[in-house]
């Protein structure tokens, strides 16, 4: 199929999964898969209950009925109350200038389905003024009086920021925002608007700014995105008449609430995909389903009219996305190593506190010298690695370590490669140049588990850490049991079932003096082994068969 230039949306329904891909120059850059047992939480608001607070956190626990409590930080508890927006706010924006009081619009990025909007102190200054400074203490005051306001069994409106991940709960705050295809709705706002910095020119700044500014019912606050850029008053208007019925709605079912209930769903994941990634480089909108191409054609019939003849149904006999070529990239999504066109490859491995990529050469050796090598296969490495952070939608603390070069213009070049691709993902990231040692350290914004922890299941042979520990390391860790519990417990000729795996009972059996006869003339112990398929070969249980009790962690560790 012939590759195109422009973007691509590619929508793919298979059973109850739907996957949505943007491809850019025919590469896959972006994949986003829901199915029913783990669709997104980002942006939803429950009426939650405050469980506990925890001073020392500066936070406080919310059951929102999930299985954790969700984590409210004091600096995410807003309030409707005007001595609060005293003590945030900065000084009024001016239309000339183009100023705007939010972070979002300032940073050029605006805010995800229920990111929290505050006000900060001004990028450009290099040490805070004094008046920041007093805004400071105000706020540290602030968080002060929260923790004695919230209280155990409150009820309070909260908006998920943070998707849970592995035991930890959902982040939420209760500034609440509600994200629309031309602006995000503060209903807490205070009247404040501003505009994203990708708007450059400054009269559209003021146009867009005094547009929004005369359709703000009072109290409200709005954050202009880029796409508002250029766009007519009514498809504004109409883009906030959604917003404001949307709200309504929400007023309503708090009525007759109690927490913890789901008050707002965000838009399913569809209409989430059209809205914030809907740009006029997309040149192409393709689904496989009949369902999904109505809804989508319903959307940019509203929202971006001229774009209806990009958006086609397909028939063909392919699988969408092997018709499309990315079958082979979503694919390589799940992999361990990545290869490089050069004939490199990058290894990317998750461990709990960080994800680590290992930069190797691989076969490539061409007939320059080894610097010039070095320097095009982590060249060629930087753009991958991004690549596969937006692909996997990886996030925390990563350390790329790169092939060691000897000149530091070159660790310049493969820095500024990563800065450049890093302008392109969404995501908000922090990157540090290249150590001595040849690492780099990036962290990117995670807002949800990566797509290889929400897709994959933990391997019940390893348990995640990609090594088997030996059958005969389990065997000595049995007897040392064994010991410690004929020591512990001297009545003699005691019955236990020993269960392991399948895998240990085979070096058990074949040995040269039967073990469980070894045993007993060890220990005056009668133990019988039985095979357990449910159980790794690092693992044991011992059950008295008096009364078929686990008994393994009361006589030694495990």
């Amino acid at each position: 199929m012939k590759k195109s230039s422009n973007k691509q949306l590619l929508m793919n329904k298979t059973g109850d999964e739907i996957q949505v891909a943007l491809v850019d120059e025919g590469r896959l850059v972006e994949l986003i898969i829901e199915r029913p047992e783990s669709r997104r939480s980002i942006g939803d608001i429950y009426l939650g209950r405050v469980h506990k607070v925890v001073e020392g956190l500066k936070a406080a626990f919310v059951d929102i009925g999930q299985k954790s409590d969700g984590f409210l930080h004091f600096s995410d508890v807003g309030t409707t109350n005007e001595d609060y927006r005293a003590l945030i706010e900065d000084d009024e924006d001016d239309d000339e200038n183009g100023d705007e009081t939010p972070q979002a619009a300032r940073s050029g990025n605006e805010p995800a389905p229920g990111a929290t909007v505050k006000p900060t102190a001004r990028s450009g200054s290099k040490a805070p003024s004094a008046d920041e400074q007093e805004r400071a203490e105000k706020r540290q005051s602030y968080t002060q009086m929260i923790a004695g306001k919230l209280k155990p069994n409150d009820s309070i409106l909260v908006q998920v920021i943070k998707e849970p991940i592995s035991s930890k709960g959902s982040r939420l705050t209760s500034d609440i925002t509600i994200a629309g295809r031309f602006m995000v709705l503060l209903p807490f706002g205070g009247g404040q608007v501003a505009v994203s910095r990708r708007v450059i020119a400054r009269k559209e700044r003021s146009r867009l700014k005094k547009l929004v500014r005369s359709m703000l019912p009072e109290g409200f606050g709005a954050i202009i995105r880029t796409v508002a850029e250029d766009q007519e008053e009514t498809l504004l208007k109409q883009d906030l008449e959604k917003l404001l019925a949307k709200w309504t709605q929400i007023e309503e079912q708090l009525q007759n609430a109690a927490p913890p209930q789901l008050i707002f769903k965000e838009d399913t994941i569809i209409s989430s995909v059209l809205r914030d990634s809907l740009t006029s480089d997309v040149g192409e909108i393709v689904a496989n389903s009949p369902v999904i191409y109505q809804e989508t054609l319903n959307y940019i019939q509203w929202a971006a009219p001229e774009m209806v003849k990009n958006v086609t149904f397909y028939q063909g006999k392919l699988p969408l996305f092997e018709g499309y070529g990315i079958a082979k990239d979503v694919e390589s999504i799940f992999s361990r190593k990545v290869w490089l066109k050069s004939g490199g490859y990058i290894i990317i491995e998750h461990t709990e506190a960080m994800v680590v990529v290992d930069v190797n050469s691989g076969r490539y050796a061409a007939k320059c010298e080894q610097e010039e090598n070095s320097l095009k296969t982590n060249l060629e490495a930087a753009r991958e690695v991004v690549r596969q952070l937006r692909l996997r939608d990886i996030g925390g603390i990563i350390v790329v370590d790169f092939i060691d070069m000897l000149d530091q213009k070159n660790a310049k070049k493969v820095y500024d490669s990563m800065k450049a691709e890093l302008r392109n993902d969404r995501a908000k990231s922090n990157i540090l140049p290249m150590s001595d040692f040849g690492i780099m350290q990036i962290t990117r914004e995670r807002i949800r588990p990566s797509l290889m922890q929400r897709m994959g299941d933990q391997c019940p042979a390893c348990g995640g850490s990609g090594v088997v520990q030996a059958r005969f390391t389990t065997i000595n860790q049995i007897e040392r049991w064994l010991r410690k519990y004929a020591l512990q417990h001297p009545m003699k000729f005691q019955q236990l079932d020993l269960y392991v795996s399948p895998t240990v009972v085979e070096p058990l059996q074949n040995s040269d003096l039967k073990t469980e006869l070894k045993w007993f003339l060890q220990h005056m112990l009668f133990v019988q082994v039985k095979p357990d398929e449910s159980l790794r070969s690092d693992d044991f249980r011992f059950y008295s068969r008096k009364n078929n009790k686990d008994i393994t962690a009361e006589y030694g560790d495990i």
